[in-house]
């Protein structure tokens, strides 16, 4: 499972399993990789756009976004 939290300049993502993530802001993305725990991006003051954060693993997959 994960969740999102967070202001609109920190993001957390939380998860309890080993998964693949990637942070995008605008269709770019901003960071990916092979997480463990938690993974934050923090933006800076007047980012505007819609933030998303998709996450996968070896049974699953999941996207989360808020603008």
């Amino acid at each position: 499972s994960y969740w999102l939290s967070g202001s609109v300049n920190q993001l957390l993502l939380q998860s309890e399993f080993s998964i693949t993530y990637i942070w995008t802001l605008n269709g770019e993305i901003l960071k990916q990789g092979l997480m463990a725990g938690n993974s934050r991006i923090d933006l800076d003051e007047g980012i505007d756009g819609n933030i998303s954060c998709s996450v996968k693993n070896h049974v699953s997959h999941a996207q989360n976004s808020i603008r």
